[in-house]
């Protein structure tokens, strides 16, 4: 039995915050990652793509998303191959039913939590193995579902367990909401061949032996989501040991890129040149394949002589816009979190002057040592319910206050580089 196994497609996710065009291409993109992950699965001629959750971001789905699916689904019903979906979190049992969308026949749809178990057929027609899964009925199950599925009994043939979970050891758990916990002791010694797992948009192996595999979505969704993104071919032609590759899909990838050496930077053009050749590194080792687009996350870090403007968020969109142009990426986020002044704060802390008392006493407030005596009615930014406490409120306008103290009366003393 040969499998092709994807999650966490989130059709139609609707990208809010971002312009018109880079939305509408990134929801494009989820529609590529999946029609390339059906002419994968024609190709290599798999018996069935598994689909183990989230193949929806919510219930309803556009009508141009609802036709494209469709063709995809009837494409790979004219192949002969199957489709085994079990619903997930975001798009659970309750809505897809309650959506009354019309499934081909080849698909099957595991939504609740009574398990399934669906024969796969070989290419003579006669059963290659069998898929048991089970689906999440609402969105917030808070039950381990993975008890629920048993193999079926007394066979030789390839099993597989297909599931919407979060494994409570994976790496990357808090990103993702712990519904469906499992443990993955239990998966190991379950008795099946192969679990293929969705939930976690990481791609990582949870065990070898047997395998238990997070696939990962086929396709990024913000700066989080970094990589090649895709799908996991699975042959169980042997079931003691089944061979598991790793095929691509994203044709946007999202990646983050960490600039530093920011001290010779003193204009945009300086910037943009530091950005490019940052970039130009990172893509000599991973140039992505040959249609890659590419959604880039910039954090500018370390020392600059422009660290004050690059606190302003105009400004950092500024370098965004010009960084798209100079990089020719789709699109593009500019962070400087880590920026900072060329005069470091600890360099002068413990000056026996005005300007290390300045510095000591900054520390104080915005450490909650020190409230200068005010009191909440004394500052009329302050607001309680946005705030939460006066002393956030200090550490809040004193970010960067520091810095700001040291470069300026450095400057006035003629000692700043």
């Amino acid at each position: 039995m040969r499998i092709l196994h994807i999650a966490d497609v989130h059709l139609d996710t609707a990208f809010a915050g971002r312009s018109d065009d880079t939305r509408n291409r990134l929801r494009q993109a989820s529609r590529d990652a999946l029609e390339r992950s059906v002419e994968t699965a024609i190709a290599e001629r798999v018996d069935a793509i598994l689909i183990a959750g989230d193949l929806f971001d919510r219930a309803h789905l556009s009508f141009a998303t609802e036709r494209f699916l469709l063709a995809q689904l009837g494409a790979l019903g004219d192949a002969g191959i199957q489709v085994v979906y079990a619903t997930g979190n975001h798009d659970p049992g309750n809505a897809v039913r309650a959506g009354g969308f019309e499934w081909p026949g080849n698909v099957t749809v595991i939504d609740g939590e009574e398990p399934v178990v669906v024969p796969v057929a070989g290419p003579d027609g006669s059963t290659a193995g069998y898929v048991t899964g089970v689906g999440h009925a609402t969105s917030r199950v808070g039950v381990d579902l993975s008890r629920l599925l048993i193999p079926v009994p007394d066979t030789p043939l390839p099993q597989v367990a297909l599931l919407h979970t979060l494994v409570t050891s994976v790496a990357g758990k808090g990103a993702h909401q712990p519904y469906a916990p499992s443990n993955l002791e239990h998966l190991r010694g379950s008795g099946f061949h192969y679990w293929a797992l969705g939930h976690v948009h990481q791609r990582q192996e949870l065990s070898a032996d047997p395998p238990v595999h997070y696939c990962g979505n086929p396709q990024g969704r913000d700066a989080r989501e970094t990589g090649p993104k895709g799908g996991l071919l699975v042959d169980l032609g042997d079931p003691g040991h089944p061979v598991v590759e790793f095929r691509e899909f994203s044709r946007v990838r999202w990646e983050r890129l960490e600039v530093a050496g920011l001290k010779g930077a003193h204009t945009l053009d300086d910037l943009l040149t530091e950005v490019a050749v940052s970039w130009d590194r990172a893509r000599s080792d991973d140039p992505g394949s040959g249609d890659t687009e590419w959604m880039v996350a910039v954090d500018l870090a370390g020392p600059s002589p422009l660290w004050r403007q690059l606190r302003d968020p105009e400004e950092l969109a500024t370098i965004a816009d010009e960084a798209v142009e100079r990089l020719g990426a789709l699109g593009c986020e500019v962070r400087a979190r880590k920026v900072h002044s060329p005069a470091l704060v600890a360099d002068h802390a413990g000056r026996q002057d005005a300007l290390g008392a300045a510095l000591s006493l900054c520390a104080e407030v915005r450490a909650g040592n020190d409230r200068l005596g005010l009191a909440d009615t004394d500052l009329a930014g302050y607001d309680p319910e946005r705030d939460g406490s006066l002393d956030a409120y200090l550490h809040r306008i004193l970010d960067g206050a520091p810095e700001e103290i040291l470069t300026r009366m450095l400057t006035s003393e003629g000692g700043l580089e």
